[in-house]
């Protein structure tokens, strides 16, 4: 049992090494961008949800903006911000421990998204009635919701979601609003049984 947890440690830190060295190029941007997205300054969730919006209204008005400038920021983004922006020899070992820390982040989220999808896999061979009840739910509300507001909208506020999700997360406001909206659906519950 002891070695099953060594072996699985071990492969834990290849898979974080391995990581850190795919993203090399990209660590001070990636740093850049988890201070961003953990919201160490109170003005930065609008600066991000300003940035969102300005990038879904070119995407409105320039379909191929997408395609013509992505090549080019995965290119001259990492060059350019490592030759002006953040030499290599600033690099510092409070940097490289971020980074580490990054790079774990990263990784506990692929985790968690694999640990659901083999969740989801395994309710669909065990208990294939409950997973079909639930697919048919979740794509009722998606197809309702879809009906209701036009699919550049709705990828419009995901994104917004997403881009303040790691914040949210990180400040407990996400825990705020779990718990809120449970205790309404048991106030809920509790009125209608009184009822009854």
């Amino acid at each position: 049992m002891a070695q099953a947890g060594t072996a699985n440690s071990e492969s834990k830190d290849e898979e974080i090494a391995s990581l850190e060295q795919s993203l090399h190029e990209w660590r001070y941007i990636l740093l850049h961008v988890d201070r961003w997205l953990r919201w160490e300054d109170q003005n930065q969730p609008v600066i991000m949800a300003a940035a969102v919006t300005a990038f879904f209204l070119m995407l409105c008005t320039d379909n191929h903006l997408i395609a013509r400038h992505g090549r080019l920021f995965s290119y001259l983004g990492p060059t350019v911000f490592h030759s002006y922006i953040c030499p290599p020899a600033e690099w510092t070992a409070e940097h490289q421990r971020q980074y580490q820390q990054v790079c774990m982040s990263l990784i506990r989220t692929k985790d968690a998204l694999m640990h659901s999808y083999q969740c989801l896999k395994t309710m669909k061979e065990e208990k294939p009635k409950q997973y079909f009840i639930l697919v048919i739910a979740v794509l009722a509300v998606i197809a309702f919701i879809g009906n209701l507001i036009p699919n550049i909208c709705l990828v419009y506020f995901l994104a917004v979601f997403l881009v303040l999700l790691p914040g949210l997360h990180q400040r407990g406001l996400l825990a705020q609003a779990y718990a809120a909206s449970l205790q309404v659906v048991v106030n809920l519950l509790k009125q209608t049984k009184k009822k009854d």
